[in-house]
């Protein structure tokens, strides 16, 4: 394919760079009136109602057969609803900024999946270094960690006086980025399926399964009492990162190539961090700048994007 790409599709990609990183503020704002498992359900929800109609007018199709419905399962449960709740509930105890760096860690636990589900990338010493130097920085991010500044109203009935609310929340973002990294490997695995019918059925599959999930863990929220600022917040995240976000994609796949939409891996992290110091004021340590830029320069590593050639 082409390595020239048009005015188009680097605005598109722009467009998904801003879209995901202010995704992580608003989540950081909603959650102050919504508990998590509701949250993720409500977005899912409404970006689930929106892509059935934009399905039918598009003449998009839903998966079918077992095979197809397997792999929408995978993406909507796994991918899709268990990393929006996790994050979710991790953002009431760490800042926006933090759940949008961790997210960096997603091309790292791909290309940790990938050495044991993917056949045809085995192992290498590169990755191997690559993948170690990324989870150094990952350390380091957690060990910058500050103490708890829990002060939202959902947080009374989830926290616990004296104990270290922070480092789960830390273990819950990793978790969340293993989740779209099942989901970005599953996608692999499903070649055949048309990119679009796997956004619809992730979306399929994620709407009840994430209802399900917030009514055995939390009680219904009244959203007649929200703050406007949080119903705002919400439906920012059901149409703009859950649904126009998942358009764009794969648009942005159908017409350029992985490596090119792969870039979103690293700008949407740092937009995050912009974003929640411009909007909310937060700060992060000097130690997390640092373990975000070795995330990086291992992630460079193990995808072999640093390339040193002795001179002849």
């Amino acid at each position: 394919m082409n390595n020239t790409y048009s005015f188009t599709n680097w605005a598109l990609l722009f467009a998904l760079v801003i879209i995901w990183g202010a995704s992580f503020v608003a989540i950081k704002i909603a959650i102050t009136d919504i508990t998590p498992a509701w949250l993720a359900a409500s977005r899912i929800l409404l970006a689930t109602i929106l892509m059935i109609g934009f399905a039918r007018l598009t003449n998009i199709r839903a998966p079918s057969g077992r095979a197809e419905w397997g792999v929408a399962l995978v993406l909507g449960v796994i991918g899709t609803t268990l990393p929006f709740a996790l994050i979710g509930w991790a953002s009431i105890f760490v800042p926006s900024g933090i759940a949008g760096l961790m997210m960096a860690t997603n091309p790292m636990l791909v290309l940790l999946l990938a050495i044991f589900v993917l056949p045809d990338e085995p192992p290498t010493k590169t990755r191997i270094v690559g993948l170690l130097v990324g989870f150094l920085g990952v350390a380091m991010v957690i060990m910058g960690r500050a103490a708890p500044q829990v002060s939202l109203p959902i947080s009374n009935t989830l926290t616990t006086p004296g104990f270290d609310w922070t480092l789960l929340a830390y273990l819950a973002l990793l978790l969340g980025a293993l989740g779209y990294a099942i989901n970005n490997v599953a996608s692999r695995r499903a070649a055949n399926m048309p990119h679009a019918t796997r956004g619809y059925g992730a979306l399929l599959t994620a709407a009840p399964s994430a209802i399900i999930l917030a009514a055995l863990s939390e009680p219904f929220p009244d959203f007649f009492a929200m703050h406007i600022n949080t119903l705002g917040a919400i439906f920012y995240l059901g149409v703009l990162p859950t649904w126009i976000a998942t358009l764009i994609l794969y648009r942005l796949i159908a017409h350029t190539s992985a490596g090119f939409v792969a870039q979103s891996n690293y700008l949407v992290p740092a937009t995050a961090i912009l974003l929640g110091a411009w909007l909310l004021g937060e700060q992060l340590a000097p130690i997390q700048y640092l373990g975000f830029g070795i995330i990086l320069l291992g992630i460079g590593i193990a995808e072999n994007l640093l390339k040193f050639t002795p001179k002849r």
